[in-house]
Order: structure tokens, then sequence, then C-alpha cells
């Protein structure tokens, strides 16, 4: 709502409505306020009785302002209640278009913090950044310990896919070995029978 806007709409409220509004929007000053203004209100009231010691005025004083400084309290919680039931106030619930939506048709409801001053949310906006890269710094990291990983895992394969494969070349070579001398068994027994055949 801009300025102008808001004016045109307080011109037409009531005194009481506008002294409502004003209130609502500086409860927590009027709360502060009211606790001060209390305190030295009994102050001076308590005073004036002579039967009393200055620490019992004081006791005394202090009791009056927290009872009128918790009926303050209470009426400023039932202002941020009617606040909250009509979607007002400091917190205001608005539709926005979902980020998720690649289309951006389909709208959400937000819950918004109203600024009574230009800047006075931005460090929400600066935490929730810091927030998003701290997130992003993580997802790398957990991405690369994976790949690292996976790395790991594919040299374990290797080797043993390598090793695997000089133990079979090692069994052929041994079963060659063993058939190389078979034949040489077979051939020399061949040629001592071919020996002994001449010999008769």
């Amino acid at each position: 709502m801009t300025e102008r806007a808001k004016a045109l709409q307080d011109a037409q409220k009531t005194q009481w409505e506008r002294s409502i509004s004003w209130a609502k929007e500086h409860r927590y000053q009027i709360v502060g306020g009211s606790w001060v203004l209390s305190m030295v209100a009994s102050l001076s009231f308590v005073g004036r009785n002579p039967y009393l010691s200055s620490a019992q005025k004081l006791v005394q004083a202090r009791v009056y302002a927290q009872g009128l400084t918790l009926a303050v309290l209470i009426a400023s919680a039932v202002f941020e209640l009617s606040d909250r039931d009509q979607g007002e106030g400091r917190w205001e619930t608005i539709k926005v278009l979902d980020p998720d939506d690649p289309e951006h048709k389909h709208l959400i409801e937000k819950k918004v913090h109203k600024e009574s001053y230009q800047g006075e949310d931005q460090w929400r906006d600066m935490v929730e950044a810091e927030e998003q890269k701290e997130n992003l710094r993580k997802d790398e990291a957990h991405q690369k310990h994976q790949e690292r990983e996976k790395k790991e895992q594919h040299k374990s394969k290797s080797k043993d896919h390598d090793k695997a494969g000089e133990q079979a070349a090692k069994e052929k070579e041994k079963d060659k070995a063993s058939e190389h001398g078979e034949k040489e068994k077979d051939h020399s027994k061949a040629e001592k029978q071919k020996e002994k055949e001449k010999s008769k």
C-alpha cells in the first residue's frame, strides 16, 4: 500500500479507529512506556503514606506498576490475536507464485513480515541467502565425497580385476607348462619304446 493510499484510508477513519490503529502499530512502545509511567504514578501515590518505609513503598509501587503493565500486555495480546485472525498486523499471509511450479500458474500462501520502514527485514534476507550458500557448499562437498568414493571403488575393482587377470595368466602358464611337461614325458616314452623296438 502506497503512502497516499494509506493517508486516504486514515482520513476516512474516525478518531477512535485512528487511535486503535496507532496503538496496534506502537503496542510494544506502549507496553514499555506504561511500565515507566505506572512506576512513577504508583511511587507518587504510595509516597503519600507516612506509615510505610521507603523499601515498602518501592515494593508496593512496583506491584501496582506490574499490575498495570500486565493489563497493557493482555490488551496487546488481544490486538495481536485479532490481527492474526484478520491476517493483518506485523505478519500477513499473502499469495505468491509457487517457485517449484515451472509453468508459474500455481499460487501458494506465504506468511510475510510487514516492514514498518524500508529495509527492516533486510537481515532476514541476508540470513536466508547465507543459509542457501551454506546448503550449496554442503551439497557440493557431499557430491565430491561421493565422487571420491566411486573413484576409490573403481580403483579397487580394477586392482582386483588386474589381480584376477594375473592369477588367470599364471594358471594358464602352469597349465601350459604341465601340458608341455606331459607332452615331453609322452615323447620321451615314445622314443624309449622306439629305441627298444630298434634294439630288438
